[in-house]
Order: C-alpha cells, then sequence, then structure tokens
C-alpha cells in the first residue's frame, strides 16, 4: 500500500525529516518536505506518501508529471495571493454591507485582508484582523491588524465582549494547521466569549464531502486512489492537493469538510440562535495550473473576480434564484480554467441575549 499508518506523535518529527531529506521532485522544484509543518497532519492520518511509491507513480504517470509537481508543491511554497482570487468571492454574498455597517468587527485569520477592507469600505466603524502569524501588514485608521492569534486563543488575546459581529471565512475547518487542534466545539466558545450579547458570528466552510464509498471498508485511501487519474478531479485530490487533514464522515468514511448538522447543533449549545443557513457559491480550486506563469495567474484571478462579482454581488438575491445563477457562473468559469466544485455553506448566527 502507498501510504505511512500507525505513527505516534513521537516519531512525527523524525519521520517528516527522513522524507524530507530523501524525496525531490526534481531540478525545477524544492525538497518535498513531506511531515514538516501541515504535512504532520498528513503522516498522522495515514495520508503521507511514501518515498518508493511517489518515484512509483511519477513514473506511471511521466507524462504529466508537470501536473503532480505542481500538486506536491503549490502550497507549500503558499502563493495563495495567486490562487485565492481562483478561489471563491464571498463578500456581498457572504456579509451584506448592512451588517458590517457601523459595527466593531472581528474579522478572524483574515489571510490576504480583502475582506476586512471589503468590511472598512461597507461602514464598519472599526475593523480587528486577526493572524496566527506574528507578522502582519500594516495597520491603518479603521483597520487594525493583530498577529499571533490561532484558533484557540481567540478570548485569550482579544477582550470579552468587544465585537457586534465576527467573521471566519474558510476557516473554520482548519485550525489543525495552526497547531493548537483547537475544534468547532472550542472555536464557537472562543468566539462567543469576544461578541457582545445579540452580536453575530458569520461562517463560510466547505460543505462535507466523502472520497470513500459508503459503508468504507479497508484501509484510508492509497496513493493511486488519492492521486490516481480517475480521482484526480475530485475531493480526494484536492484536499492532498491542499494537504488538509482529513476529517471522518456521518457514517465513518474518509472526506472532508464540516457536517452541517453536527455544527448547528456545536453553535446552538454554545449560545447561538441560527439566522441564516445556505450556500452562498461554490469554492473552485483551480487544477492545472502548471502552464500559466504568475502573470497570467494574476490576470485569470481578477478575471475569475470580476465574472463571480456579476453573480454574486448582489446580497439581496433569492436563495431560490441563486442555483440557476451559479449553473451558469460555472459554465462560464469553466471557459477560463479547470476547477474542482465545492459546495460552500454560510450560517450566520446571531448569540443569545
Amino acid at each position: 500500500m502507498g501510504v505511512v499508518g500507525n505513527i505516534t506523535d513521537s516519531n512525527l518529527h523524525t519521520l517528516g525529516t527522513q522524507l524530507g531529506s530523501h524525496v525531490r521532485i526534481g531540478d525545477e522544484g524544492p525538497d518535498l518536505a513531506v511531515g514538516i509543518e501541515e504535512g504532520f497532519d498528513n503522516v498522522a492520518t495515514g495520508l503521507c506518501v511514501r518515498t518508493d511509491d511517489y518515484h512509483r507513480h511519477r513514473e506511471e504517470t511521466s507524462q504529466d508529471s508537470s501536473y503532480i509537481r505542481r500538486l506536491m508543491t503549490w502550497e507549500q511554497s503558499r502563493a495563495w495571493h495567486l490562487v485565492r482570487p481562483m478561489v471563491y468571492y464571498l463578500r456581498e454574498d457572504f456579509v451584506a454591507p448592512e451588517l458590517a455597517a457601523d459595527a466593531d468587527v472581528l474579522d478572524f485569520s483574515a489571510g490576504l485582508g480583502d475582506l476586512s477592507e471589503y468590511l472598512v469600505a461597507s461602514g464598519a466603524r472599526s475593523v480587528v484582523a486577526t493572524r496566527p502569524e506574528s507578522e502582519t501588514p500594516d495597520s491603518d485608521g479603521t483597520l487594525r491588524w493583530i498577529g499571533g492569534i490561532a484558533a484557540g486563543q481567540i478570548a485569550a488575546k482579544l477582550p470579552s465582549s468587544s465585537f457586534d459581529l465576527a467573521i471566519a471565512r474558510m476557516v473554520f475547518q482548519f485550525p489543525t494547521w495552526e497547531g493548537d487542534r483547537a475544534d468547532p466545539d472550542t472555536m464557537a466558545a472562543e468566539f462567543a466569549e469576544v461578541l457582545r450579547p445579540g452580536g453575530r458570528l458569520v461562517l463560510a466552510f466547505h460543505q462535507f464531502a466523502s472520497f470513500e464509498k459508503v459503508p468504507s471498508v479497508g484501509p484510508l485511501p492509497s496513493l493511486d486512489e488519492l492521486l490516481g487519474r480517475d480521482n484526480r478531479s475530485g475531493p480526494a485530490a484536492v484536499v492532498r492537493y491542499l494537504g488538509l487533514p482529513p476529517r471522518e464522515g456521518p457514517f465513518g468514511e474518509t472526506g472532508f469538510g464540516l457536517k452541517v448538522p453536527m455544527l448547528v447543533t456545536t453553535l446552538q449549545s454554545h449560545g447561538f440562535e441560527i439566522e441564516i443557513a445556505d450556500h452562498p457559491e461554490p469554492f473552485t480550486m483551480p487544477l492545472a495550473l502548471e502552464r500559466w506563469s504568475d502573470e497570467e495567474l494574476v490576470d485569470l484571478g481578477q478575471r475569475a473576480m470580476e465574472l463571480k462579482a456579476r453573480y454574486l454581488s448582489d446580497a439581496a438575491q433569492s436563495t431560490y434564484e441563486r442555483p440557476a445563477a451559479m449553473k451558469v457562473m460555472l459554465a462560464e468559469l469553466s471557459d477560463l480554467y479547470e476547477y474542482e466544485a465545492w459546495p460552500i455553506v454560510r450560517i450566520v448566527a446571531r448569540l443569545r441575549l
């Protein structure tokens, strides 16, 4: 089998270092540091690639080795500023301008800061944007950056009852990236501490999708199942592409994303009332990017955002009208680049008084 299983925490670093020092991806790519940083999660869950299986798979797909190289290295190089505009829009369709107007807003794990800038432009009284990293962009007027805040440290590092609105855009399912192992229950409790009574929490996250058949039998998926040609455009390829920790589905199957009923129960148990639950737009992960230069990717991202804005910037769009609009939008997007679409769920929850 092409996976490493039964790995304990005590030997993660040794294993990761050994693999990272022995696997190379050709002259054009850096060392494949499997098991280092976010790769630890894949090792621990049995999804780390053994060196012999990696080379065997690359030989079998030599005509597509650039795709495999990009698959393994893109997210490790953190070129998110190039990929991000092609992945989601999530502005007006995520937080309506009137929700941010005159509010003290927390943009948790704000990434590139584009949503924070949108919140300022929407009339927010103040915006605090956080990052797990210590380095942050410069603060400017209404927008203040604070670094070093991981998912389990929100209440410890921010004043209690200080925000009218808290935003977590496409980060609620990723706390393990920050090394604190916080789960959605922990994060819901943290947000409840820093929101004022009656304040709102707005979430966007991947809806759970399985990359195993139900019922699930046997070991975790092998390398061929994860990266094989038949699965290359499926959820398994996207999860492996991003180096994400997989999650358990409602029937014990392996997949990724949050289970909506379970999250609703979590929010309610921490004092939140659900006001809105919908699918604002699809997550469109670009594939086969190796043929584009960085300059071309920047242009492609701008065109993707402009296209999505035409269909998503109307915050008053009916949820009954949205599916037809999304169908047309996705068809037009496929003319720009190859992608894997995945449902995004939005939840707006209000903290009880």
